[in-house]
């Protein structure tokens, strides 16, 4: 599979696991022991588990949460992925303010790291707008 064909079906898992809460398909695209360092908020998401919650937790966060994902470039074993996201701010998660009703919006760079056909560590960092 290229890396290209890869970045696909890991937009496809994300957008089945954010909209839909379904994490299967990226259950097989992670290794257990994955690790994503998310600049953005300073915390480290480790296993697949916790990315699980991680995302899970982010559904109660947001409604009506607009995703747009867009493969940039990727050689070997890395890839590089462009992430916009939006929806308005209404469930409370720990370590965040109150949910103002208003709209959030997110813009990030996601770079991956795979080890054996699977997404071993990724880097994320850009700007979240509208959390207070």
């Amino acid at each position: 599979m290229s890396i290209k064909d890869f970045a696909e079906k890991f937009i496809k898992a994300e957008n089945e696991a954010w909209q839909k809460g379904n994490c299967d398909a990226l259950e097989k695209l992670e290794d257990p022991n994955v690790i994503y360092h998310d600049m953005i908020q300073g915390q480290e998401v480790v296993g697949f588990e916790a990315h699980k919650q991680y995302i899970l937790g982010g559904r109660q966060m947001v409604s009506g949460l607009r995703q747009e994902w867009k493969y940039l470039t990727g050689e070997g074993n890395l890839l590089a992925l462009s992430y916009k996201a939006s929806g308005m701010f209404t469930g409370q998660v720990p370590g965040l303010p109150p949910p103002t009703g208003k709209e959030i919006t997110s813009h990030s760079l996601f770079l991956i790291r795979l080890d054996k056909g699977k997404i071993v560590e990724a880097w994320y960092d850009g700007t979240m707008t509208g959390l207070t």
